[in-house]
């Protein structure tokens, strides 16, 4: 998913913080494919999850998390484009264009 790469630090905090709800650091270690060490440095904050590690945790989700994951991408979405909207009163266009697609779109 492109819109990975724009995830803010937090955001993706977040999502390794929802997964390890339900697992040890160690089993989502070994779910994400990366070293227990890593997700540990996830949770410190020293580091961040890869685009790659977020993608492969959208994958490993059960249907609550995923759901939980991907409100929190929408959200981070959300309030990049109020940042960007409140600093540049310039984008009135492309504003009325999001709001289009977001009427386009059937809930379930």
């Amino acid at each position: 998913m492109r819109i990975i790469h724009n995830l803010s630090k937090d955001a993706r905090a977040k999502i390794i913080e929802i997964l390890l709800e339900n697992r040890s650091k160690k089993e989502l270690a070994e779910e994400l494919e990366i070293s227990p060490a890593a997700v540990t440095k996830f949770v410190n904050g020293i580091t961040h999850p890869s685009d790659d590690t977020i993608e492969k945790a959208i994958e490993i989700a059960d249907d609550e998390e995923k759901r939980e994951i991907l409100n929190i991408i929408i959200d981070d979405i959300m309030i990049s484009v109020e940042e960007l909207v409140n600093e540049y009163k310039l984008v009135d266009k492309k504003v009325e264009k999001i709001k289009k697609i977001l009427n386009t779109i059937t809930y379930p």
